[in-house]
């Protein structure tokens, strides 16, 4: 593993060239402040991105800018996409745990569970589009059980 890939293996590195990404005119105190760190702790970080080549600086006056060169970008950008899909995953989990709270509560609720599982199953189509998950197939199949105990 070289240095490169060590330093876009550290959480502060990584916040860094998002927020460098995310920012306008990025500048060192205003990616700390950004990222949560200090100022000498993002002057070490923004140094070894440099030096990997994934950022640069220019001096305007008395501040120094940074900026994401082509590699820079493209690997904040796969960050980017990266925390997405993360982000993306844990609201899957999220929503599937409700389901089957909500599942769990029709099972022993009166009345027309037809027509409380009915939502759910709607549910369960928007989140087959999205994902393949084998747990929406399971969730399926025990809401046909209890409406089919129902009937």
């Amino acid at each position: 593993m070289d240095e490169t890939e060590r330093i876009l293996l550290k959480e502060k590195p990584c916040q860094a060239l998002l927020a460098i990404l995310e920012l306008d005119h990025a500048y060192a105190s205003l990616i700390s402040k950004k990222i949560d760190s200090t100022f000498a702790h993002t002057l070490r970080i923004l140094s070894q991105l440099e030096q990997a080549g994934l950022v640069s600086s220019r001096s305007a006056g008395r501040v120094r800018y940074v900026e994401l060169t082509g590699p820079g970008r493209r690997a904040a950008e796969a960050l980017r996409m990266l925390r997405e899909a993360i982000e993306d995953a844990a609201e899957m989990k999220r929503r599937i745990k409700r389901i089957h709270e909500l599942i769990d509560a029709a099972e022993n609720a009166p009345g027309d569970r037809e027509l409380l599982l009915g939502p759910l199953r709607r549910d369960l189509a928007l989140l087959r589009s999205i994902s393949d998950m084998s747990e929406i197939d399971l969730l399926e199949s025990r809401i046909r059980r209890i409406i089919s105990r129902s009937t």
